[in-house]
């Protein structure tokens, strides 16, 4: 009878309950992810607009120290007057060596100013006269010989030669300053390395002098400052390989890297790379956590180099004020032994007195004629006074009745 009591009551809970969870889980969820995909689409063009900010922020700081007299004091003419004894050939070497000295001087003192306004030092910086060729650098400055010409593989140097200043990305590949020295102190760029690079124009009078640029490296560790900022993990894509991410551990980037060979995610990375628009939304995972991926162009990256960044939503993170909904089940379990003990305590009030009965009648059918019951319940002790009268007239006994005499 417990049972009878207990389980259609605990079913009706477990069903309305898991009935209600299912349905508020799934509807919030798809909300949730809904959202998200909408965050994505909108944090793209906010993201965007940043770029363009950092950009025009290093080239303004870049373009700054091409007007400062430091860098064009190093385009200023050295005049030597020749010691006693001195040879013209050992005042022009004494001249170059100023002349280099004034030229790395200001290319330190740029990277200084630099780390001051934006709390970093560039990854290279470097000056070069008016046609192209390095005159310093500001790592390992001395191993770099004047005969590198960097106009034709820096677009944005280039540029700064015709009066432009620019902002670019720009691969390493075939960098200028490539050497097959094994010698450390060489100065080699690494050979598949992304920079954010900026070149202006230096003026000496009324001509352009030479080109002062700057740049720092798309590496992990800003890909992971881009990602704090706008709240998404973040990735840079080149060639479809993942270049640098925002992800902390190999292992992410690993899969990560999977992920991008998916053959339709390489479609459409070669389509954003063609085509020079976002792709449309990716459902992606990394390390078995689903994510909603977004798929831009670097916009101010050579098409060749085939440069896309790569922004992520984790769903889990969207979803988990779903999770919250977990109370549900624990409201139910609780709600579930609210009705065990209360079925066992409504089953005992009634069974008592109906097992009180039992035994009673147990005791009557064995002859024990006498015994009378006395069962105080609201429920059933009516019944147990009608089984005493019952007895009494099977025995030929008058039993009193409260009934008459409550009317008498």
């Amino acid at each position: 009878m417990r049972a009878k009591i207990i389980f259609p009551n605990l079913f009706a809970v477990l069903v309305v309950g898991l009935l209600g969870y299912l349905f508020l889980r799934t509807d919030l969820s798809e909300i949730a992810t809904e959202r998200l995909r909408n965050r994505v689409l909108n944090t793209r063009v906010l993201f965007e607009r940043s770029e363009a900010l950092r950009g025009f922020e290093l080239l303004h700081n870049v373009r700054s120290q091409s007007m400062s007299r430091s860098v064009t004091d190093a385009f200023a003419p050295v005049n030597l007057i020749p010691a006693e004894g001195q040879t013209q050939d050992q005042v022009n070497k004494q001249a170059r060596r100023t002349w280099f000295k004034k030229s790395v001087s200001a290319v330190e003192m740029c990277t200084e100013l630099m780390l001051e306004k934006t709390g970093k030092k560039p990854e290279i910086a470097f000056l070069t006269d008016r046609n192209g060729l390095v005159l310093a650098r500001n790592i390992t400055a001395n191993a770099c010989p004047a005969d590198r010409n960097v106009s034709k593989a820096i677009p944005a140097v280039a540029r700064a030669l015709d009066g432009e200043a620019t902002y670019s990305i720009w691969s390493v590949e075939d960098s200028p300053f490539r050497s097959n020295n094994p010698d450390p102190k060489s100065c080699d760029l690494k050979n598949t390395g992304l920079l954010e690079l900026a070149a202006a124009p230096v003026w000496y009078g009324d001509d352009i002098a030479g080109v002062l640029v700057a740049g720092y490296e798309l590496s992990n560790g800003t890909a992971k400052t881009k990602s704090d900022m706008i709240n998404f993990e973040l990735a840079v894509l080149k060639g479809g390989d993942v270049y640098s991410s925002s992800f902390d551990t190999d292992q992410a980037r690993q899969s990560l890297e999977q992920q991008m060979d998916r053959p339709d995610v390489a479609a459409k990375i070669k389509a954003v790379v063609e085509g020079g628009a976002p792709s449309g939304i990716l459902d992606i995972e990394v390390e078995g956590k689903p994510y909603i991926a977004l798929i831009n162009p670097m916009l101010s990256a050579e098409k060749k180099d085939g440069i896309v960044y790569v922004m992520m939503g984790s769903v889990d993170e969207a979803v988990k004020d779903v999770s919250a909904l977990n109370m549900l089940i624990v409201f139910m379990m609780a709600a579930i032994l609210i009705v065990i003990v209360a079925g066992i305590v409504l089953g005992n009030h009634f069974l008592r007195p109906v097992m009180a009965i039992e035994e009673g009648l147990l005791k009557i059918i064995n002859g024990e004629y006498n015994y009378r019951f006395e069962v105080e319940s609201s429920e059933v002790g009516g019944l147990s006074y009608r089984i005493n009268q019952l007895i009494g007239v099977l025995i030929g006994e008058d039993e009193d009745d409260e009934d008459e005499d409550d009317e008498s």
